[in-house]
């Protein structure tokens, strides 16, 4: 396993361990013979020259291998020198392994010039080889025979570096192509949530200016309303600048991962929703440890389910409820029905509020319904408070179950 994984992480002892292997392999081919293999009756050899001349021109290839990757081009002309000098002697199975990796290694690190250049080459040797062979042998049976010969020695370690190195670029521009497609899904859904962020906001400021402007002028209520009003335009701005920080960030793991709202704010939400005349009761536990994404999936449920019950149901009742069961935390928020509609206004309502947050909890995977309970309208949420991580099959799947599933607003 340790020489399978250095294997992995270093081109470099791969570079040594294949040429070792092949000094090895070409060594036992030479000791047992095989040796002299393009020696025929026809085409003289250096006839006298000892066996381990092979061997030598063998050590000198296998170095050549060591600097396949860094020179490829270099590595293959010592080989071509070394294969040419083993031809003279008459040939080696041993020589031609080592040359067969080096056209293999030019082939895949070379530039493309270079590729190019090599492969014209090969292709003018072979044909130029089969044809002078066939004539001189006077066979045109041998011709054919040479130019195979040549074709899947010369030609084929191209071929197949070709074909991987086409393999590697398409692998390449898939990642490229998915890792795109993440982040432009990731933009997409944060610019949803700066939506619904930007939406409540609002809301809630016509909302409490337009019930100032819908009563007697009173001071004292008049500034209150403002400071409403203002306290919700920060914290809109607040929330925009985060985000847009978030967006313009060369690196998102160096953002700021602090969210702008959580379970620590859920009194604000409450102080605000009041001051724009909802009656609320809280019942919230305290629960040590959550994590932030749960913690600002709790605030924005809680928030768009007061933004909707102070739009459509003003001056209700409400129960916020928080209850830590187990592994999982539930969320609660109830309103009376008031029978008098609270907008005065199309573009108080965007109807989206509620599906985005139920494609939330559905990724964290937890569950979201919001339905009509005799007098009281109810948004319910239970939440894991360990999620697990979403993928982009779950994304999808949540994404047409949200879409599918219509969302009932308060009547």
């Amino acid at each position: 396993m340790e020489v399978r994984a250095r294997w992995r992480a270093s081109t470099r002892f791969q570079d040594v361990a294949t040429a070792a292997g092949t000094f090895a392999a070409g060594l036992a081919f030479n000791l047992i013979g095989l040796t002299d293999v393009w020696t025929t009756p026809e085409i003289d050899s250096l006839a006298g020259a000892p066996p381990w001349w092979h061997s030598i021109l063998l050590t000198f290839g296998c170095l050549a291998m060591l600097f396949k990757r860094r020179r490829p081009m270099s590595a293959l002309g010592v080989g071509v020198i070394v294969g040419a000098a083993d031809l003279a002697l008459g040939g080696s199975v041993a020589v031609v392994l080592v040359l067969f990796d080096l056209l293999f290694s030019a082939g895949l690190f070379a530039s493309a010039r270079a590729r190019a250049a090599v492969t014209t080459l090969v292709f003018v040797i072979v044909c130029t080889a089969s044809v002078v062979g066939g004539l001189a042998l006077g066979e045109l049976r041998l011709g054919v025979f040479i130019g195979l010969q040549l074709t899947t020695l010369l030609f084929v370690p191209l071929w197949w570096a070709a074909n991987i190195r086409q393999q590697r670029q398409l692998g390449i521009l898939d990642a490229e192509r998915t890792a795109r497609e993440a982040v432009l899904a990731e933009r997409a859904a944060m610019a949803g949530d700066l939506h619904d962020v930007i939406a409540a906001h609002l809301s809630t400021t016509a909302i409490h200016s337009g019930a100032a402007l819908s009563m007697p002028p009173d001071a004292d209520r008049d500034r209150a309303t403002l400071r409403a009003v203002r306290t919700s335009s920060l914290a809109a701005l607040e929330e925009m600048r985060a985000m847009i920080m978030l967006l313009r960030a060369d690196d998102p793991g160096a953002a700021d991962p602090t969210l702008p709202g959580g379970l620590d704010r859920l009194s604000d939400l409450v102080a605000e929703a009041s001051a724009g005349g909802l009656r609320i009761e809280t019942n919230t536990a305290e629960v040590p440890g959550v994590p932030a994404v749960v913690s600002h999936t709790v605030y924005r449920i809680v928030r768009e389910a007061l933004t909707n019950a102070g739009k459509h149901a003003p001056g209700s009742k409400v129960n916020l409820d928080l209850v830590h069961l187990g592994d999982r935390l539930t969320v609660t928020v109830a309103n009376t029905l008031t029978h008098r509609h609270g907008l005065d206004h199309h573009a108080l309502s965007s109807g989206t509020g509620l599906v985005s947050l139920r494609e939330r909890a559905t990724l964290l995977g937890g569950d979201l319904t919001a339905d009509t309970d005799n007098d009281h309208f109810r948004v319910r949420a239970t939440l894991p408070l360990h999620p697990a991580a979403p993928t982009s099959t779950s994304t999808s799947t949540s994404t047409s179950t949200s879409t599918s599933t219509s969302t009932r607003s308060q009547p």
